[in-house]
């Protein structure tokens, strides 16, 4: 079996916090170790987007920080996993079980359980009784 799909999901704080403090560290080596003026325009190019790059990742990271209450992106988690030869069982587009008894039995389950209240029980408990149970 296979599984196949995505899941999304933003880093937490405290690793943005981190990477805050690394890109921060980047960005002041970049400054003060190297000498721009003595530079082939090529490494000056290329110090420039780097230093341009690491001011990208610093903003990206203070905004997802424990430092930010807002965040670049929105935290999305995704699990929509297909597995492979697995075939689901989509209540949705299936017909209601005929079967009342398992019905009503699954329905008190549910309410033993405490997942329904005692009016949410007793009106889906109607709905089953007034359902047609001819054969």
């Amino acid at each position: 079996m296979r599984l196949h799909g995505t899941s999304k999901t933003k880093e937490s704080k405290y690793n943005a916090t981190v990477g805050l403090f690394i890109s921060i560290g980047m960005l002041l080596v970049a400054l003060m170790a190297f000498d721009l003026s003595e530079m082939p325009t090529f490494g000056k190019l290329f110090m420039i987007f780097w230093i341009g790059a690491v001011c990208a990742q610093i903003y990206q990271s203070y905004r997802n920080s424990v430092f930010s209450n807002k965040s670049l992106h929105q935290e999305v988690t995704d699990h929509a996993f297909k597995i492979d030869g697995y075939k689901a069982n989509k209540h949705h587009n299936t017909k209601p079980e005929k079967d009342y008894a398992l019905r009503l039995r699954k329905l008190e389950n549910l309410y033993k359980d405490g997942f329904l209240t005692t009016e949410e029980y007793e009106a889906k408990r109607q709905d089953i009784l007034d359902e047609d149970w001819g054969s």
